[in-house]
């Protein structure tokens, strides 16, 4: 919208506003025509009915004009002459018909000065100018008119009322009307100023939006570059992640691989060995040598079975495969579970494992991974006590947030402090052989922590060298 549309458009508002203030005066009129017709002076009220009723006809003309959008320019210094001249035609009969002082009253110079301001809402310095001379013209014309026949002993009395005071009304109006006449040149600048901070910030947007495409730009021929010719790779955040992530998948997959060759070779290894010595020498192995040959084969294969458990637990885990279906249960009644099966491992070194958690504790979990967690936590705890040592299971409710923080603790042989960093990690982490010579391959931990965040708990390790080690985790809970 251009600034002389908008200008056009304030004009009709203000056109309008006109018009609801004639609608006002008009309904005085008739107001002030009761009053007169109670006191008799049909004359004045038969003058003010003509005003009232040329108001309102004109009001309905333009009502008609506004529908059909035919507000012509000649339409403004119509609606002021008549606004002013009807005004000073009312003022008139007031002064022959009630009282001749009518033309110096207060309410007199109220009214012009009304009349003044809503020309001031066309915005057009020329029909502000032609209204105060209009006005000026009027109001002067109306008193010298009526001057002779004031009464002098009023006029004495009463300075505003002789032709000094109305010369001083006159210069008021004068005055205010000059000031009226600075209020479009006002708008004017504050319009203009409006308008070109607008233009500069669309220019500053333009110019930001071309220099983010153009940015754009020099950055895709710098990526497509650096793809194409490895020689001129450059540092940069993308490209250092991504470089960060191959390594840790090189390093996962050298790490299990090193799983595959070497430790799941061992418990096969014994197993062939030992089932071949036994064939071959069946007839001359004494009771207690075979016993412990047979011993060795089960735990080469309860060592072996664990691995491709866990191997498979992780392989499933970083697939995607393990479907994540938490359900409530009791936390003991999985416990017992899994100390059912890794009875053999706690018997064979004397272990006393120690259950504190109540029965109350009901958490809601994916089973069968927070039995794998359980099994494995108990497992390292028991690989890493001493024969004849314990392993205390805790539970403890936290009512703030609604989950049930579980604690494994042993009194084995603990954890360097600067191993604690890499318990957790698959680059760094190597399996570390238990009191009795158990193996392992570093997984379970692994597993662990993340079958603990897919239930959105942490787990946290604290270990004294020859003191032992504590684990806790926590977990979702319904607490009974």
């Amino acid at each position: 919208m251009t600034l002389l549309n908008l200008y056009d458009n304030e004009a009709n508002r203000g056109e309008k506003v006109a018009l609801k203030f004639r609608w006002i005066l008009v309904a005085l009129v008739f107001s002030l025509i009761i009053i007169v017709t109670i006191k008799g002076d049909y004359k004045e009220a038969v003058v003010s009915s003509l005003i009232a009723s040329i108001f309102a006809i004109y009001n309905l003309f333009l009502i008609y004009l506004f529908r059909h959008g035919k507000v012509f320019h000649w339409v403004r210094y119509l609606s002021v002459s008549l606004d002013v001249g009807l005004l000073s035609v009312h003022i008139y009969s007031l002064s022959v018909f009630i009282s001749p002082f009518a033309v110096a009253t207060t309410a007199t110079i109220l009214l012009y000065p009304i009349m003044m301001f809503l020309s001031v809402l066309r915005y057009d310095k020329k029909l502000i100018i032609y209204t105060i001379v209009f006005t000026l013209f009027s109001f002067n014309l109306i008193y010298f008119l009526q001057y002779p026949k004031l009464d002098p002993a009023i006029l004495n009395q009463v300075i505003s009322t002789d032709p000094s005071g109305q010369i001083y009304k006159s210069i008021y109006l004068l005055f205010f009307g000059l000031l009226l006449l600075h209020i479009p040149d006002l708008v004017n600048r504050m319009v203009t100023r409006h308008a070109e901070i607008a233009e500069e910030k669309n220019q500053s947007e333009l110019r930001l939006a071309l220099e983010m495409k153009e940015n754009e730009y020099i950055e895709e021929k710098l990526q497509y570059a650096r793809q194409i010719n490895e020689q001129l790779n450059e540092k940069n955040e993308q490209i250092a992640s991504r470089n960060e992530k191959l390594k840790e998948m090189n390093a996962t997959k050298d790490r299990l691989f090193s799983i595959i060759g070497h430790d799941l070779k061992n418990p096969f290894t014994v197993l062939i060995s030992l089932s071949q010595m036994i064939k071959d020498e069946l007839g001359n192995l004494e009771t207690e040598d075979l016993k412990k040959s047979l011993n060795a084969i089960n735990n080469a294969s309860n060592q072996g079975f664990a691995l491709l458990d866990n191997l498979l637990d992780w392989a499933r885990s970083q697939t995607g495969e393990i479907i994540f279906a938490p359900i409530s249960f009791g936390l003991n009644d999985s416990i017992r579970e899994v100390l059912v099966q890794i009875g053999t491992l706690s018997e064979r070194k004397q272990i006393l494992i120690t259950n504190k958690i109540p029965d109350s504790h009901v958490i809601t979990a994916d089973r069968n991974m927070i039995q794998t967690i359980f099994r494995n936590l108990i497992s390292n705890a028991i690989k890493f006590s001493k024969p004849g040592g314990e392993v205390i299971l805790e539970a403890v409710f936290d009512q703030i947030n609604h989950k049930t923080v579980i604690t494994i603790t042993d009194h084995g042989v603990g954890i360097p402090e600067e191993n604690l960093s890499k318990l957790f990690d698959i680059k760094t982490h190597q399996s570390t052989k238990g009191t009795m010579q158990e193996s392992g391959t570093g997984l379970g931990l692994l597993i662990c922590k993340e079958f603990i965040e897919k239930h959105g708990g942490n787990v946290h390790v604290y270990s004294t060298i020859g003191e032992g080690t504590q684990i806790t985790f926590d977990l979702p809970s319904i607490h009974e």
